[in-house]
């Protein structure tokens, strides 16, 4: 690897965690649940409205399947950012928020090649990623019972999050037959603030009121994943089946509550622990099943459907219950590059993407489901003869404002870098 390319992608490292990192839209769907999830899908699979289960790609990771991995027979490193803009309605008020975060960083390589085809036998990656996202602030005013009218001022704002590192392995059986298995570290935490003023004009000295909550997690995922491909008679076409199934997980958690009282200022002028305990956060069980068809490095049409369905009746985050429901996504997606090995055009050796989908959450607002509606499009832009700056985009609309009290629209833009080269190769001739 010349030493352009590793300045290169040490400044995509430090520049994805000390500009981006720990910044993330304001959405008040993350106070349901376990918060708002990420998703696995990489930015050349959001550009296809987020499908990637049965795709095999030569020069991107696979992060949505990893019997997949068998198809990368160099290394690959990407690393992505994701930006979005939201517009929040509900009966009373109408908010805009807006920034960005860190999507992804990874690295895949295979371990073991076929001798006689070169096709990757073990393949293998790397990557650190963000799992889902909390961040909402609510404030209103009520009359404290029995105080004679004496309204109170009420604050509740959370921030936070899950992390996840993982090693994905695919192993090829035959040919045509691939399995996988991602395993996953989740970690981090959620901090809320629940806070309460009294709006007294009588009272000379004004206190603040915060209860101050911490919740730890921590604990392991596992994903498995299949892979299954037929070609046509001259290979000429590929018929391409995919399956994962994240199971159940139960993530240790550290519950912490802490009570202070505070003088207008913000100085803590007393603090006590009022609670700590341990217990889990459920995450809900998710099967994928996935079809695609086309000419690889060509064109591609695929689809995918995920069916969600939580562990018990509840999420379980610290104490809190949420209901729940079992959930669903369906999408579909295609991509097209005109041809990749155009020397006269450059427009030809770009890939262009486009996709749709649609879910319905498995926590329930208002005592419905929450539903997502969403349009995708996306592009590569080749940079070197195998690496490329990718770029998809999504505009959709979460919730509805009769069935859920709230409703929002948003806009994402996904930014990522994809470089192939040969590392980890004994050099035989200098």
């Amino acid at each position: 690897m010349s030493r352009f390319k590793l300045s290169l992608l040490l400044l995509v490292i430090c520049s994805c965690y000390l500009e981006v990192s720990g910044q993330a839209a304001r959405t008040p769907f993350s106070a349901f649940g376990y918060g708002d999830s990420y998703g696995d899908a990489l930015v050349h699979n959001q550009g296809m409205g987020g499908v990637g289960v049965s795709n095999p790609q030569y020069w991107y990771l696979n992060n949505m399947n990893p019997a997949l991995l068998t198809y990368n027979r160099i290394t690959v490193f990407q690393a992505g950012v994701v930006g979005d803009r939201r517009r929040i309605y509900s009966d009373t008020l109408k908010e805009n928020s807006g920034s960005g975060n860190l999507n992804y960083l990874i690295l895949g390589f295979p371990l073991m090649r076929n001798k006689r085809t070169g096709e990757t036998r073990w393949g293998t990656s790397l990557g650190l990623m963000p799992y889902s996202l909390v961040n909402y602030s609510y404030n209103y005013s009520a009359v404290v019972p029995g105080s004679g009218g004496v309204e109170a001022l009420y604050f509740e704002e959370a921030k936070g999050g899950f992390n996840e590192v993982y090693w994905s392995n695919g192993v090829r059986l035959t040919r045509d037959i691939s399995v996988g298995l991602k395993t996953s570290f989740l970690f981090s935490s959620v901090v809320t603030d629940f806070t309460n003023i009294l709006d007294n004009p009588d009272q000379t000295v004004k206190y603040v009121i915060n209860v101050h909550e911490l919740q730890s997690v921590k604990g392991m995922r596992f994903t498995p994943g299949l892979h299954f491909r037929k070609d046509s008679i001259n290979v000429k076409y590929t018929l391409n089946l995919g399956a994962t199934y994240e199971l159940t997980s139960k993530l240790s958690t550290t519950f912490e509550q802490v009570l202070e009282r505070q003088n207008s200022s913000g100085t803590i002028l007393q603090s006590d622990t009022l609670e700590v305990t341990l217990g889990n956060t459920n995450l809900p069980q998710r099967i994928t099943l996935g079809a695609s068809f086309g000419r690889m490095d060509k064109w591609i049409v695929a689809s995918d459907f995920s069916l969600m369905r939580p562990q018990g009746d509840f999420f379980k985050l610290g104490v809190d219950q949420v209901p729940v429901t079992n959930g669903w996504r369906l999408a579909a997606g295609a991509e097209l590059t005109p041809d990749a090995r155009s020397l006269g055009s450059y427009l030809k050796r770009i890939t262009y993407r486009t996709g749709i989908s649609t879910e319905s959450g498995t926590y329930l607002v208002n005592g419905n489901a929450v539903k997502d509606f969403g349009i995708n499009f996306g592009f590569s832009f080749p940079v070197n003869r195998i690496s490329s700056l990718d770029l998809a985009f999504r505009t959709g609309r979460r919730g509805d404002m009769k069935l859920n009290g709230i409703e929002e629209n948003y806009f994402k833009i996904y930014f990522g870098v994809t470089f192939n080269d040969q590392w980890f190769i004994k050099r035989r001739f200098d």
